[in-house]
């Protein structure tokens, strides 16, 4: 099978304008001595402009592969879709809402050429305003439960500062952001990828987790950046909202002790008790968090297969 040096694999949902820029900006900005190829998979839009993608990238030319999924498989498993059809010996998995705006690609290359230990790294993220922000997350846990990330900035020894930025130099990291993650395609698949049980949301967290335990190191590479066009809007959602606790109880149960799993289930009742009260939306979470937020609940149960 013939391979090339990077696969880039994005998911497209109802969005084909921002998943345009995305492939235009990378085809822009891709270097030159590495081969890639891009492979788009589509999560059973509907609108009528990613209806007409596959025609438009055969119109301009450029090295895309594209897939169209009949049902919207979410986060994880469209990514995985786009894995099937992978050559690539690095796998860069990137969110259509990011704007490639110089080679982020070749130092990180660079980067896990020379570092075994490491899995995936990511370049530094930057906001509409060219600004840099936040590129990485800690592991859920009882200290980001009861106390927060402030506390764990401040408190913990050992572990990177989320807000020292702009950050400098490469360094270990315990999750990185998902929008942008770039793999070592043989450990990716050592570990069996994302978990395609979580539809939307914490998929990093337990990727890194994972690799974690395997012994390898998630790594932020702030010598190059992208731009991450993200909306705020979207997390408002009451569903989201569901789909996120769905998934953060998810990850609890497969990666923690029945214990662990138990207590940080009990605390985060106790932090919905009172707005319970006073909210029906919070009412309806507080219920689905007593039962163990079973992933019958999550909108990946909803989805429906788009006949051609």
């Amino acid at each position: 099978m013939t391979t090339v040096d990077v696969s880039i694999i994005t998911v497209n949902y109802n969005n084909a304008k921002l998943t345009l820029d995305f492939v235009n900006s990378l085809v822009a900005k891709f270097p030159k001595n590495y081969t890639y190829e891009v492979i788009v998979i589509d999560n059973a839009s509907t609108e009528p402009l990613s209806l007409q993608l596959e025609t438009t990238f055969k119109a301009i030319n450029y090295p895309v592969i594209f897939h169209k999924s009949a049902i919207n498989l979410g986060f994880g498993a469209g990514n995985m879709l786009g894995v099937q059809f992978a050559k690539g010996k690095y796998l860069a998995f990137i969110n259509n809402d990011v704007i490639i705006t110089e080679d982020c690609f070749s130092p990180l290359i660079d980067y896990l050429k020379v570092n075994d230990d490491v899995a995936v790294c990511s370049p530094q993220q930057l906001n509409i305003d060219n600004k840099p922000v936040i590129g990485f997350d800690y592991f859920q846990g009882f200290r980001k439960e009861l106390f927060g990330r402030s506390f764990i900035e401040k408190f913990i020894k050992n572990h990177p500062k989320r807000k020292d930025l702009p950050y400098k130099t490469p360094f270990q990291v315990p999750a990185l952001q998902g929008c942008f993650m770039f793999f070592k395609a043989e450990v990716f698949a050592n570990i069996g990828g994302f978990d395609t049980n979580l539809f939307l949301y914490f998929e990093e967290m337990d990727l890194c987790f994972r690799l974690k335990q395997l012994g390898y190191k998630s790594v932020l590479v702030p010598t190059s950046t992208f731009k991450h066009l993200e909306s705020a809007t979207v997390k408002a959602n009451p569903l989201i909202k569901q789909e996120l606790m769905i998934s953060r109880l998810y990850i609890y149960r497969k990666n923690y002790s029945y214990l662990k799993y138990k207590c940080l289930q009990f605390i985060i009742l106790l932090k919905l008790a009172l707005k319970a009260l006073t909210s029906k939306n919070r009412a309806k979470l507080f219920w689905i968090v007593f039962q163990g937020a079973p992933l019958k609940y999550s909108l990946k149960q909803k989805q429906q297969i788009v006949l051609k």
